[in-house]
């Protein structure tokens, strides 16, 4: 009723709905008597309540400072200097001193859901009593409209993508009301409306942060017949850099939930009507259904693709553990750096000679069949594929999943691949057996998705990777060459020979190479 905000229209949902400065109040009023979190409405059956929440100046009720107090219609309200008036929001009387004082009508988000309701039920409704048949009198023009707009978010549904659907539902809308221009706005994941969609195409975004503002505190499609003139508006500099007269400024929302704005403007000389208002609310909700839809597809269609990725690098139970993992929007395969991780790498010596001398069909079939063997071998011990190369590949353990007996899944996963191997050669002429040497390290390492996106993928990079690969080159085909420390961390469980101490590339100190040569238990 006066102040900062005066004019502006708040919709108190069924939940508790805070009051005051601070960003998180739903009613946010920009008063400096007014203290960040002063007071809260909240509903106790059906009555309407006032709490105070030990704001410094105090809440009054009808001249009177309360702690709590039930509230009616017409009752006044005051924080801090900032007085308000309690409406029931179905009455539309409001709307009447409303366009006289300022040119303006408000259409109210849960007067609208309440006539959509009514719409959609059948039944006529069988009450004598003259207000009720004024409600259903009104809410025929609703009917009209929500059977014009199912007709259109049907056909809405074959839209390819969530922008091209916008930009239908913008023109569609648009051309109903004669809009001379419209620009359609969505919140971003920062929380800013952002356009999305203008009208004509490709023209640029007609908006006003003072218009738009006003429909989102609220929560009810503006219809301003002169917004120059307007006393909320005129004031705006956008309003009137643009020169933006009549103008629809409807919120995209879904429950309780603003999604984006609808913004239309025209000529002066042909303002908007109310009826435009309400069709443009209605569509407002139509356009939610819609942006609902094609982000829940859009959602599934990468939960799908992330999938797909995962299914790369780990067995079919092993993703789900992997997936489970996301918190939000943090991505499981985000690069994190451990001191356990143990790397596995094989190399294929014989894999080059093949190509120059097997058909290319052969080759790859061969490839095929011994590397999905393994990587069988690697699934078997729920590790990590990082890539394969050639007839060879690296594989992970301890990460990204974490594996407290890495080590020792990565010892087994290597014998796991030479006796696959070995089974293979039983069954191949001599000139196209195959044979693997590996290395196995482990230490420090960064795991996860590293590279420039879109091709950024799981890699493996540090001291374990480094290790694992030298200890392959050296290591002769048939074997697998560890580092002391992996041996050690996989406990008593393999049978190693001692090989001496070998200084590798970019290492100060020598290291000490053990050969696993089996299982204690053949030792």
């Amino acid at each position: 009723m006066n102040g900062i905000c005066q004019g502006t229209v708040f919709f108190l949902p069924d939940v508790p709905t805070a009051v005051g400065r601070s960003p998180e109040c739903q009613v946010q009023i920009a008063d400096p008597w007014i203290s960040s979190m002063h007071a809260m409405f909240e509903r106790r059956g059906e009555q309407l309540w006032l709490v105070d929440l030990e704001s410094r100046n105090g809440t009054w009720v009808d001249d009177t400072r309360v702690r709590e107090a039930p509230l009616a219609p017409g009752s006044r309200v005051r924080f801090g200097k900032t007085l308000a008036e309690v409406r029931v929001a179905q009455t539309p009387r409001s709307i009447v001193p409303l366009l006289n004082e300022h040119g303006t009508i408000v259409r109210y988000l849960a007067d609208l859901q309440a006539e959509v309701h009514q719409a959609l039920d059948p039944e006529p409704q069988r009450d004598t009593d003259p207000s009720a048949a004024r409600s259903t009198q009104r809410a025929s023009p609703a009917r009209r409209q929500v059977a014009v707009l199912n007709d259109v978010g049907r056909a809405l549904v074959d839209a390819p993508d969530l922008d091209a659907c916008l930009a239908r539902i913008l023109a569609t809308v648009a051309g109903a009301v004669r809009a001379e221009r419209g620009t359609l706005m969505l919140t971003d994941e920062h929380g800013r409306m952002v356009p999305r969609a203008t009208h004509p195409p490709g023209s640029p975004a007609r908006t006003s942060e003072a218009v738009v503002a006003a429909a989102a505190r609220s929560r009810a499609g503006l219809l301003t017949i002169d917004a120059l003139q307007d006393l909320r508006f005129s004031g705006s500099q956008s309003v009137v850099a643009q020169g933006i007269r009549s103008c629809l400024c409807v919120p995209v929302w879904a429950d309780n939930r603003i999604l984006g704005m609808l913004i239309l403007d025209r000529g002066f000389v042909d303002p908007f009507t109310a009826d435009d208002l309400d069709l443009v609310t209605v569509a407002g909700y139509q356009a939610a259904l819609a942006i609902e839809r094609a982000r829940f597809l859009e959602r599934a269609a990468q939960a799908d693709e992330h999938r797909k990725g995962l299914a790369r690098h780990f067995r079919p139970d092993v993703v789900g553990l992997v997936v489970s993992q996301e918190q939000g929007d943090r991505d499981p395969l985000e690069p994190q750096a451990r001191d356990d991780v143990t790397v596995v790498l094989a190399e294929c010596p014989e894999a080059a000679g093949l190509a120059g001398r097997l058909p290319a069909g052969e080759l790859a079939a061969l490839l095929r069949d011994h590397l999905q063997a393994l990587c069988e071998a690697i699934f078997e011990e729920r590790g990590a594929i990082e890539r394969l190369q050639g007839g060879g590949l690296s594989a992970v353990f301890g990460a990204p999943l974490p594996q407290p007996d890495g080590a020792a899944r990565g010892l087994r996963a290597a014998a796991g691949m030479l006796a696959r191997v070995e089974e293979a050669n039983r069954h191949r002429p001599a000139d196209r057996r195959l044979s693997l040497r590996v290395g196995v390290g482990t230490g420090r390492a960064t795991v996860g998705r590293l590279g420039p996106p879109p091709r950024a993928d799981l890699a493996v990079v540090g001291e374990a990777a480094e290790v694992a690969q030298q200890l392959a080159s050296m290591a002769a085909p048939g074997t697998v060459y560890a580092s002391r420390t992996t041996v050690e961390r996989a406990g008593d469980a393999f049978a190693v020979q001692d090989l001496g101490r070998r200084l590798l590339r970019g290492r100060a100190a020598p290291l000490e190479v053990l050969q696993v040569v089996g299982s204690a238990a053949a030792r």
